[in-house]
């Protein structure tokens, strides 16, 4: 079985060019933020038109969970997505440039759910000039390799329970079920495929961080360059065996 392993060693200050080193005395602020479990409220479906249910007064759609999962939950799904943008908000007014997600940044690895947190992560990169480093959980590969997946506890028509599934094989038609939404955007998907969607919040080498490595890496920080980083850095160079007994 094969498993990637990437943690990311962030060394001195981190995003910072060569060009531009700080002074040794030079105070640097970085906030994490842990087990943000972002479920986008607001999503848009690649493959299907399915957008939740409308809310009478504003005429918006949401995709949200039903009372009863989050009160036998330990996560609270749909509060999280305002919650996040209120911590991203306050980190922004303290002058904080430097974030770090330090795993469960999604609910659990849906495409749908990761895309949502990159256009977040996306806008604030560009309107509040911050750099984000991500690391991942448990609940952001459930397992190594993508899997099929549904959630039965989606808010639907009159209050029931709308089932969202990846696949038509995982359903069990029950009575007076609401039609089950099929889309690939609610599978959990692997290393891989999370990898490559966040690509461009520490999971890579960029050209002005200081120094960045994996534990398959093999320089050290004294002769460290970008371009032998850059190759070393291919998830297929990022992998060990486990062998079973």
């Amino acid at each position: 079985m094969l498993r990637i392993s990437f943690f990311i060693l962030l060394l001195l200050s981190v995003s910072a060019c060569k060009s531009q080193q700080t002074e040794k005395n030079t105070v640097i602020k970085i906030a994490f933020i842990a087990d943000v479990h972002l479920q986008d409220i607001f999503p848009k479906f690649e493959d299907n038109t399915y957008q939740g249910i409308k809310n009478p007064k504003t005429g918006e759609y949401a995709n949200i969970r039903t009372m009863s999962s989050q009160l036998h939950s330990t996560r609270i799904f749909n509060e999280n997505y305002f919650a996040f943008l209120e911590a991203l908000n306050d980190i922004s007014k303290r002058g904080i440039k430097q974030v770090v997600l330090p795993g469960d940044f999604s609910d659990d690895g849906q495409p749908v759910h990761v895309r949502g947190l990159r256009k977040i992560l996306d806008q604030y990169t560009k309107e509040k000039g911050m750099s984000f480093f991500v690391t991942t959980g448990n609940h952001d590969a459930v397992k190594p390799f993508a899997q099929e997946a549904l959630k039965t506890d989606f808010l639907g028509k009159d209050g029931k329970e709308q089932i969202i599934s990846s696949s038509k094989t995982n359903l069990k038609p029950k009575e007076n079920q609401l039609e089950p939404i099929v889309t690939a955007d609610i599978k959990n998907w692997g290393y891989k495929e999370t990898l490559n969607k966040m690509v461009g919040f520490g999971f890579f080498p960029k050209k002005n961080y200081l120094y960045w490595e994996t534990p398959f890496s093999h320089y050290k920080y004294e002769n460290y360059n970008f371009d032998e980083a850059l190759a070393e850095s291919v998830l297929e160079k990022r992998t060990y065996s486990v062998k079973k007994h």
